[in-house]
């Protein structure tokens, strides 16, 4: 049985920001949300860069920046964290 260390990380990390009292979308920047919400709508980088005014680059370091601080390694795994907790409707 493999585990996934990305996955219990995470799920740690929201465990504590929940027992501090801390929001979830806290451990995320404003910035990195709005990207979060337009990947979770299929858009692709450089669109989110247009949409949001910002270059691709950028968006790709949210992108990373937002798998880093959650420990999952792909965003199909950040996606689904995100649905979990309620951070995506």
């Amino acid at each position: 049985m493999a585990v996934d260390n990305g996955c219990i990380i995470f799920e740690l990390v929201i465990f504590f920001a929940h027992y501090m009292k801390i929001e979830v979308k806290k451990i995320l920047s404003k910035q990195e949300m709005k990207v979060l919400e337009l990947v979770a709508k299929g858009y692709t980088s450089e669109k989110i860069g247009g949409i949001l005014s910002i270059a691709t680059s950028t968006v790709q370091t949210h992108r990373r920046n937002m798998l880093k601080k959650s420990g999952l390694a792909n965003t199909q795994q950040l996606l689904g964290m995100a649905y979990r907790e309620s951070l995506l409707k």
